[in-house]
């Protein structure tokens, strides 16, 4: 059965521990904790003390479910798959944070070592390919593309094939997929199969987006949030994961809630928790 979470990411400058009570107050038991570059979530760091986390987890009986550390380096991410360890977490997430030769020629060998010892699984965003920079939420940067990248079936299938190791797998973003024009129900099964899909994010992409023009922005907070009119079914994409046996998290996702209130992001994913409650799998 599909394990059902949340991401702190909506909470962007909300403190801590006010957005992990707010989480539990909604009903959620698991969280994916971030630990990115900015404006990204970064409520936990390397060098916060792991205890203090684990109390107020505990506090509001709630567990991690994963670690995302976008925009960051080599060293950077070594050190969150250490800190992961400490957190009891056991599946790291990010994109292809290179092109793609260098990706995993160096970049990612390294990482996915250093999973293994720690029992940590590396889980691999499907990502487009265009560069991240602090104001992405506006768009732009398609001109500045990279060739190579994990943003496609084929890419991904790519990735699988190139380091086929149990400690690396893939984090399924539908937005990306779609914007590629990729079938997700294709993509869910190949994964699943390898038992390569290891994270996936509920998440939808504005129906104004501009291909090709908006890069990484989505649309704002609210319409990136599943809903009954959103752009994607959320019910369809549930239950083809149910059909292939995937056990991980699923996890309501957006980006877009800078400066937005802790009220406001709560309200929002009030009314996006409802709807995909009502999507999920019966038991």
């Amino acid at each position: 059965m599909l394990r059902y979470t949340a991401e702190i990411l909506p909470y962007h400058d909300i403190e801590f521990e006010h957005a992990v009570r707010d989480l539990a107050d909604i009903g959620f038991s698991e969280i994916n904790l971030w630990s990115s570059a900015s404006p990204l979530g970064h409520h936990v760091n390397p060098g916060d003390d792991p205890h203090e986390i684990l109390r107020v987890l505990e506090k509001y009986r709630m567990r991690p479910c994963g670690l995302t550390v976008y925009g960051k380096n080599q060293q950077e991410i070594l050190e969150r798959v250490e800190f992961a360890k400490e957190l009891g977490i056991d599946t790291v997430i990010f994109d292809c944070e290179a092109n793609y030769t260098d990706f995993v020629s160096s970049f990612l060998p390294p990482i996915v070592e250093a999973g293994a010892r720690n029992g940590v699984r590396i889980a691999v965003e499907n990502h487009l390919t265009v560069p991240f920079s602090a104001t992405f939420e506006s768009g732009g940067n398609e001109d500045r593309r990279w060739d190579e990248g994990v943003d496609t079936l084929a890419q991904i299938k790519r990735l699988v094939r190139d380091i086929d190791d149990p400690y690396l797998g893939v984090c399924v973003a539908p937005p990306h997929l779609w914007v590629m024009q990729e079938t997700l129900t294709e993509v869910i099964s190949f994964l699943a199969e390898r038992k390569r899909l290891y994270y996936y994010y509920v998440w939808d992409i504005d129906r104004d987006y501009r291909h090709g023009v908006d890069g990484l922005n989505f649309g704002p907070g609210e319409k990136q949030l599943p809903r009954p009119d959103g752009t994607l079914d959320h019910r369809v994409l549930l239950s083809a994961l149910d059909r292939v046996g995937y056990t991980g998290p699923v996890s309501l996702k957006c980006h877009g809630t800078a400066g937005w209130s802790l009220e406001r992001i709560g309200a929002e994913l009030r009314a996006s928790d409802a709807y995909v409650r009502a999507c999920l799998p019966a038991d």
